[in-house]
Formats: structure tokens, C-alpha cells, sequence
């Protein structure tokens, strides 16, 4: 009888968590939808409306130029961030590149060094299981440039059929796992912690002050 309702119980757990991220999912879809047709449109139509203004001499124009190059930028830079926030670049690059792809829009803005390691030989996971370790690496990602003070992210992807390991590694500040898992701040490595049993996965944190982190 006990049994039964822990596996009653752990069934119920699981399907809330299910349901919980495909809120997110969704959540995350509108959002990204609203990006892509209402904030890319007007920065569009700032860019055409630049085209429209007068120039006296070689100076002004110099200015426009490099304003539409800006628009432009921005245009490009939500493009991605509307896409990756959507999560079709999945279907569209498959795992390893879309992860390519999330490292080089951060490394873009200048601010980081990132590196991908692919080892062992790909074979194909389930849409569910990549979407879910894409999710859990931005996150990690996230945490690292909100938190982690870090100048460099390594990401590792092992493939050892059947088993499938992924790695996100930073030189930052470090910290307390025990510290950060029993506060409010610890919601992301909760939420990843979550969405790794979601798919049968095992979740861990190293780390220390001063010495970096690991995921």
C-alpha cells in the first residue's frame, strides 16, 4: 500500500513538472513571437525612416550610417535572441550547433570567451531530452553571466552511447552550493535540478569561492 502511493505520488510530481515546463515553453514561445513581429518591425521601420533624413555634409551622414549599422545590429541580435528563446533552431541545427549558436551570440557582445567540446561520436536524442538540455544550459549560461563574474565559458557534450553528458564550466567567482540551494537565488539550479530528473538525468554542482564553477 505504501508503495503504491509513492509511486502514485511520484507519478503526480512528475506530470506537475511536465506541466510546469511546457508553461514555460509556451511562455517562452509568446514572447518570442512578440520580439520577432512587433519589436523587430518597428526597428525596421526606424531604419527605412533613417533613409528619409536630410544631410547637410559628410558628418551627418557619417552619423546616419553608423545609427542604421546599430539598427541593423539589433535587428540581428533579436533575431537570434527570438529564435533561441523559441527553441527552433532544434529542429532547424540539431543540439550541438544550436549550443554553437547560443555561445557565439554570447560571445558576441564582447563580454565573454566561450568554448564547445564535442567528444565521443553523436548519435540522436529524443526532441524532449535536447530541448530540455538546451533550456538547461541557458540557464547555466545565465546564471553565469548574472552571478558568476566569469571572463570564460567551456561547454562539454560526451556522448557514450547510451549515455549522454554536458558540461558548463566557468572561471568566475565561485560559490557555496549549499548556501545558494537553500535560498531564493537558487531557483535556477532547482529548475535545472528538475527538468534533469524530467528525463531520467542526474544534475550536479561543483564549485568553490574563488575557484569557478561547474555544471
Amino acid at each position: 500500500m505504501l508503495r503504491e502511493k509513492q509511486e502514485i505520488q511520484s507519478r503526480f510530481q512528475q506530470e506537475l513538472l511536465q506541466t510546469q515546463i511546457e508553461i514555460q515553453e509556451q511562455t517562452l514561445k509568446t514572447i518570442s513571437q512578440e520580439i520577432h513581429d512587433n519589436v523587430g518591425q518597428i526597428l525596421s521601420l526606424a531604419k527605412l525612416n533613417l533613409n528619409t533624413f536630410p544631410t547637410t555634409n559628410d558628418e551627418q551622414q557619417t552619423k546616419i550610417n553608423d545609427t542604421k549599422q546599430l539598427v541593423s545590429k539589433a535587428i540581428i541580435d533579436l533575431r537570434n535572441l527570438s529564435r533561441s528563446m523559441y527553441g527552433d533552431q532544434l529542429n532547424e541545427l540539431g543540439l550541438n550547433d544550436a549550443i554553437a549558436n547560443e555561445l557565439s551570440i554570447i560571445r558576441n557582445t564582447g563580454q565573454f570567451e566561450t568554448q564547445l567540446n564535442i567528444e565521443g561520436e553523436k548519435f540522436k536524442l529524443s526532441l524532449q531530452h535536447e530541448l530540455v538540455i538546451f533550456r538547461m544550459l541557458q540557464e547555466a549560461v545565465n546564471n553565469i553571466i548574472k552571478h558568476a563574474k566569469a571572463k570564460n565559458i567551456y561547454v562539454t557534450l560526451q556522448y557514450n552511447n547510451p549515455a549522454f553528458a554536458i558540461s558548463v564550466t566557468d572561471d568566475g567567482k565561485g560559490f557555496d552550493p549549499d548556501s545558494i540551494n537553500n535560498s531564493k537565488n537558487g531557483m535556477g539550479l532547482k529548475s535545472m535540478k528538475n527538468r534533469a530528473a524530467l528525463i531520467g538525468g542526474n544534475f550536479e554542482i561543483v564549485s568553490n569561492n574563488g575557484k569557478g564553477s561547474t555544471l
